[in-house]
């Protein structure tokens, strides 16, 4: 079903970017989705020959009944989770702010349509804040960095962040292919605040390499970070993900480190056993919201358009 409401999509918006953003996924999966399709039914429906592509007969056909067909299943699943209470209902998320909000929220949506009975709400708190909402329960389960540092909570991996450092574009280091650890000595960088998980394991990670940068800003909002990097001769170690689209618009430059760094991203929860429907998300999440790609990451590298 999931294919054909895919495809359903790519036909509505004559898109397939605009599809794989809808869903969450990459334009490559969309067009796998839809080769799938093509082969279950036996036949092309988009002819791909054509710029922009047009549906072939039997794709207008699919694209008229499968709508239906895809509207029909949804009313269907919302009968079937008033059954069972466990899997219908709400699931509530906290998430630090630098999880990535516009990746959460096309997830959450893609999983809302899989799922239409349920009410997903994703809300945002420093890391502190959410593993105190995971602890009481006044959410299912949170998103933090660091995830084994919070005691009294279970744990698990959602990804392993690239990390980073971010310039504006006329800093003398955006152009290099790479920067080590070492020559941000003396450096004059914005670092995260005392009280934030990033801002230990990156002093760490910069003392371990020789590096003792000169501290001149300490923030705890990305989006601030961004804001100043594009108006000073300041740099910062980020998550590459945090920044990404600065990248690619042109904003912000992206300088692999050397030694590699990561931040590693997971789930915590109190309860020995989430619910079904927040273990079902929980789930979703591990599956798509991974690592960026190996292609997201060298278009960053370089500074290319995607």
């Amino acid at each position: 079903m999931q294919g054909l409401r895919i495809f359903c999509d790519v036909a509505d918006l004559r898109s397939f970017s605009r599809a794989a953003e809808l869903h969450g996924i990459t334009q490559s999966a969309v067009s796998q989705r839809i080769h799938h399709l093509e082969e279950r039914l036996g036949t092309k429906l988009l002819d791909r020959s054509k710029r922009p592509f047009v549906l072939t007969p039997a794709g207008e056909l699919v694209s008229g009944e499968g709508r239906q067909l895809v509207a029909r299943y949804d009313a269907l699943a919302r009968s079937v989770a008033r059954l069972d209470p466990e899997r219908g209902g709400s699931v509530r998320v906290h998430a630090i702010y630098s999880a990535g909000i516009a990746l959460l929220n096309q997830l959450r949506t893609e999983f809302q349509r899989q799922r239409p009975a349920l009410d997903v709400r994703i809300e945002y708190e420093p890391p502190a804040a959410v593993a105190e909402s995971a602890r009481t329960g006044r959410c299912d389960f949170g998103i933090v960095s660091y995830p084994e540092q919070w005691p009294g909570l279970q744990s698990r991996s959602l990804r392993e962040e690239r990390m980073c450092l971010a310039c504006g574009l006329h800093h003398e280091l955006a152009g290099a292919e790479k920067v080590r650890a070492a020559d941000l000595d003396g450096r004059e960088v914005i670092h995260f605040t005392h009280e934030l998980p990033a801002a230990r394991h990156i002093r760490s990670y910069l003392t371990d390499n020789g590096a003792a940068p000169v501290f001149a800003q300490r923030l705890d909002n990305i989006d601030t970070f961004k804001s100043m990097l594009q108006a000073t001769d300041y740099a910062a170690i980020l998550p590459l993900r945090t920044f990404h689209a600065e990248v690619l618009a042109g904003l912000l430059a992206a300088v692999p480190l050397e030694p590699l760094l990561e931040r590693p991203v997971g789930i915590v929860h109190a309860r020995r056993r989430l619910r079904p429907a927040a273990q079902d998300f929980a789930a979703f999440l591990v599956e798509n919201a991974g690592p960026m790609s190996a292609d997201d990451l060298r278009s960053a590298s370089h500074g290319e358009a995607a």
